[in-house]
């Protein structure tokens, strides 16, 4: 009888592995994992270098990892496991605090820090031409989240005692922000949120801006944000607005990297890998906005990061042109081909996390 339950077992063992090999083989290879947001590993090539210097068993074990069938089931399993069996804290560095996931952004990066300031200064150094410049810091969740929970928080006094090394004028918006300004499945603000934020921008940088109710909103239900996917967790879906008006109706909008006019919101994209991009087109190198409504001729360079898509169209209204910088796509040093600084206002506006990874700013 105990060698039947064996043999049973090990046929059990063996069909499983079976199936599952079988399913792999039937099943085409996925490019894209959106709850990930990344690429999947693809069969690597089989060469004899490959095979002698043992990278194509490595890279054919993160094909077998990324091409698994039912791996989104197996992460739910594994995440819940985790979180509800083991009792553990975070899964793959994301944490839940309340009704918000986030991603743990932890220690303060000094040297990184001050990469981004010295970047930054030669911007201002290499214009001599700039009107005036300006720097604000946008708290990432943690800030809200992380202390408070028991979770490890990066040194936020520190942070910005270093930021003072630029050579602009601050602008505090910590105290006009709060955890509900953000979504609870992602790192972004919601920009219906934010017309306070940028009110009090315009008005440090001497112009105005529209308050909330000059706008109308436009939503979609169905968003899920970065952390819902990398949490693998079962997350309820929340609601993407933009906010449209006058001015943003009737902005010219234009891809310097693409040598195309682009609308405000692409909603296209919310269907796409990152719904965030609906906020122009998401990643570009150099984006710039002119306002026909204007009241004035006066223009702002703002240096951002994937916050700036969404708080740009809410500055537009206190200038008649505004250039939008991401330095993670574009060096420094050919600035000077594409963007106009001539007597125009800078605003160096980055989250947090990406102050604390100054080294990506080209």
């Amino acid at each position: 009888m105990e060698k039947v339950k064996k043999i049973a077992v090990v046929a059990v063992l063996a069909l499983t592995l079976l199936g599952i090999f079988s399913t792999h083989l039937l099943l085409p290879d996925k490019d894209l994992s959106s709850s990930e947001r990344r690429k999947l590993e693809q069969l690597p090539p089989l060469t004899a270098e490959g095979v002698f210097s043992g990278d194509y068993f490595s890279e054919l074990e993160q094909y077998l990892l990324d091409q698994f069938p039912l791996r989104e089931q197996f992460r739910a399993l594994k995440a819940n496991f985790q979180y509800k069996v083991l009792g553990m804290q975070d899964n793959n560095g994301i944490y839940a605090a309340g009704d918000h996931l986030m991603k743990l952004e932890y220690p303060l990066q000094e040297t990184q820090v001050d990469m981004a300031v010295s970047k930054l200064n030669s911007v201002l150094n290499k214009h001599p031409e700039i009107g005036a410049a300006y720097y604000a810091a946008i708290p990432d969740k943690n800030y809200f989240l992380a202390a408070q929970n028991g979770y490890p928080a990066m040194d936020y006094e520190a942070l910005m005692e270093r930021l003072q090394g630029l050579q602009a004028q601050y602008i505090d918006i910590f105290p006009l922000l709060t955890i509900d300004d953000y979504y609870r499945t992602d790192s972004h603000w919601r920009q219906e949120r934010i017309v306070p934020v940028a009110q009090a921008l315009c008005r440090a940088m001497g112009t105005q801006t529209a308050g909330v109710e000059q706008y109308t909103p436009v939503s979609r239900d169905g968003f899920y944000g970065v952390y819902a996917g990398q949490s693998a967790l079962q997350v309820e879906a929340e609601t993407l607005t933009a906010l449209t008006s006058t001015v943003t109706d009737s902005a010219v909008i234009k891809s310097v990297e693409h040598k195309t006019t682009m609308p405000m919101y692409t909603w296209q994209d919310f269907a796409g890998v990152d719904p965030y991009d609906v906020y122009l087109s998401g990643a570009e190198a150099v984006i710039t906005m002119e306002n026909p409504l204007a009241q004035n001729d006066r223009e702002l360079v703002v240096f951002r990061d994937s916050f700036g898509s969404s708080i740009a169209p809410l500055l537009l209204e206190g200038y008649a042109k505004v250039t939008l910088v991401d330095l993670r796509y574009i060096a420094s040093d050919l600035l000077e081909n594409y963007v106009s600084f001539d007597g125009a206002d800078v605003l160096f506006l980055y989250s947090t996390a990406l102050y604390n990874a100054g080294g990506v700013l080209k």
